[in-house]
């Protein structure tokens, strides 16, 4: 019988692929050199035992669900029943929200409140954070309450009331409106107005719905329970009533495309900096006004006598003083490069900035309907004005203002302004001899008092306090020479980085949404009708296009949100012991001049176990 040895007298030539005269199929054949009988041979089968024998065919697995991810390759806990995710959950990073009670605002001697998420299973994904998911349906406030990998063991949209969750899954209008008056607020309602005047209403599933509202007051991303921060970190209410909210649905044949609605794009700030040769020169005008004082005393010949008082002869401080800033090899090769030529001489460089890069267009389209017993085109101008509260503002006409600021001068007017404006020129004229009658026996009065105190020996002090002239004069002399007082600097604005959209916008089923995004500014709405005149004699269709941009960019934590609900960041830092007890620099850190400072090196290894490295590490990781 045939085996391993009889093989070992093959050698693999190749594969073929030879189509079988009865079926049709492509067969695989595999062709040998038989070493004993000098022949080739063609089998269907590989000979395990040939030399040169090529690995064995991968297996096919299309259509069968087996890959090489499974759930024991990613989990050794997880089973059929069991979620991927660790059942026991980490205990997330705790902030303090620091307080300054003795008044000083750079000592805080009181932790202040503090900011707790809880426990969250460890990310499949990211071996330095917790994953914790908040969008889940029929939670109408951000539950704090620790997650385990049993959560994540079930549909979002299964919710603590199973009716809930059966909504959620057939997004009728009906289930909509049902839905947010039972679990939504002030900020998360709808009507069936809303869809009733829409040209494609019954036409897409709500699955793709796009709700947008406009707010009071600018909102953030959260609506079934938006919170704001307090000034010492507690988190207030900051549910509002929209003023006005249309609907549309995700369709690129409505122009609501979803791969240009839910793009964005992030940035790092980088600029190039060049190594160059640095030049540097003495100033001619760097001693300051004193010294300046002194090279102009005596007729201008003080510069000279401290010359001489320094060592040096007329000739050697005139050729000083005209050649002092003369580059000598500049002047002499006007071309010379200086520096090596070879070289690479060009970093990028972080700036301070991030970038977030957010515009998109929506597209709302209406189609004026008939209803018992009231005038289409009264409903459909009804339907007008509330996209025009959405998109637009009342306004006065404002013919503008004057603003007067001061000039800094402490001289007055001449004269009485006051008879120039009423047309008493003679008047007027008399007033400024008045005037300078007045200023005239001031300036006698300061002058004799001045007199009468040097001719008495009074100090410089007495001197200048009886005579404004002369402290104004020498006072501000002396300012000029020392410098002056520094006044504060005026800050124009403190930015909170609070929202300043008053637009929200919710793309998907509202029950269970792809994304929330508040805090949009809306940057033009247009409008447009077509179709043919109605009974009434109005076009039965219309179609308003907007464009919204974020408030301002969003940086990690905020994109997270805007996927979890508006319910904070998805990804957080674990705690990592007591880092008040470890070796902060345990991390090798290089700064931005190439100074490398920590123990690193050879203490890699054991810095692994060093609760501040890791926590720095998942800093990191979280941005």
């Amino acid at each position: 019988m045939p085996g391993i040895g009889d093989d070992a007298n093959f050698l693999f030539k190749k594969i073929l692929n030879v189509v079988d005269k009865t079926t049709g199929v492509d067969v695989t054949h595999y062709v040998y050199d038989d070493k004993v009988n000098n022949k080739e041979v063609m089998t269907r089968t590989p000979k395990t035992g040939a030399l040169d024998q090529p690995p064995k065919p991968p297996v096919d697995t299309a259509g069968t669900g087996k890959t090489t991810l499974s759930e024991n390759t990613m989990s050794a806990a997880a089973n059929g029943t069991q979620s991927m995710y660790p059942e026991n959950p980490v205990e997330s990073r705790i902030y303090h929200v620091a307080e300054a009670t003795s008044g000083d605002p750079m000592k805080y001697e009181d932790k202040g409140a503090t900011i707790k998420l809880g426990k969250a299973p460890r990310s499949l994904f990211n071996n330095w954070t917790l994953h914790r998911y908040a969008n889940r349906t029929g939670v109408p406030n951000y539950d704090k309450s620790d997650t385990t990998g049993s959560t994540y063991n079930v549909p979002v949209m299964k919710a603590i009331n199973g009716q809930k969750g059966k909504a959620a899954m057939n997004p009728t209008a009906r289930n909509i409106v049902d839905y947010s008056k039972q679990t939504g607020g002030e900020s998360f309602a709808y009507n069936f107005s809303d869809f009733i005047q829409m040209e494609h209403y019954g036409q897409i599933s709500n699955d793709y719905l796009i709700t947008l509202r406009r707010f009071a007051y600018p909102m953030s991303d959260d609506l079934l329970s938006p919170k704001t921060k307090g000034s010492k970190g507690d988190m207030l209410d900051a549910s509002q009533p929209d003023l006005a909210r249309a609907v549309t649905w995700l369709s690129p044949a409505l122009g609501n495309d979803l791969k240009e609605i839910l793009k964005f794009k992030t940035t790092y700030e980088w600029e190039e900096a060049e190594s160059q040769i640095q030049e540097a020169q003495s100033s001619t005008k760097d001693r300051g006004k004193l010294g300046e004082m002194i090279d102009g005393a005596a007729g201008g010949q003080g510069g000279a006598i401290e010359a001489g008082l320094n060592g040096f002869t007329s000739v050697s401080a005139a050729k000083t003083k005209d050649h002092g800033n003369v580059d000598y090899a500049k002047a002499t090769y006007p071309n010379r490069v200086f520096g090596p030529l070879n070289i690479i001489k060009t970093v990028l460089a972080r700036k301070a900035g991030l970038k977030f890069e957010q515009e998109f267009k929506l597209n709302f389209h209406y189609d004026l309907k008939a209803y018992p017993g009231t005038s289409p085109k009264v409903a459909f101008m009804d339907t007008l004005s509330n996209v025009l509260a959405l998109t637009y503002n009342n306004a006065p006409f404002w013919g503008g203002a004057v603003r007067f600021s001061g000039s800094g001068q402490t001289g007055k007017p001449f004269g009485d302004t006051s008879k120039l404006a009423s047309g008493d020129y003679a008047g007027y004229l008399g007033s400024i001899a008045d005037t300078l009658a007045g200023m005239g026996g001031n300036f006698m009065d300061q002058m004799k008092k001045t007199a009468s105190n040097i001719s008495s020996g009074a100090g410089i002090n007495k001197i200048l306090g009886d005579s404004s002239i002369l402290e104004n004069i020498v006072g501000g002399g002396l300012m000029k020479l020392m410098g002056g007082p520094s006044g504060g600097s005026i800050i124009n604005a403190f930015l909170t980085g609070d929202p300043t959209g008053q637009w929200h916008v919710t793309i998907g089923n509202p029950m269970n949404p792809i994304i929330v995004c508040g805090n949009l500014a809306l940057q033009d709405a247009g409008f447009e009708f077509e179709g043919p005149l109605s009974y009434e004699g109005f076009p039965t269709k219309m179609k308003v296009e907007i464009t919204l941009k974020p408030g301002r960019p969003r940086d990690k934590t905020e994109i997270e949100s805007m996927f979890n609900a508006g319910r904070g960041r998805m990804y957080l830092q674990p705690e990592w012991g007591d880092l008040g007890t470890m070796d902060v620099d345990a991390m090798l850190n290089v700064d931005s001049y190439g100074r490398k400072t920590g123990t690193g090196g050879e203490g890699y290894k054991s810095n692994i176990q060093n609760a501040p490295y890791m926590s720095r590490l998942s800093d990191m990781s979280a941005g």
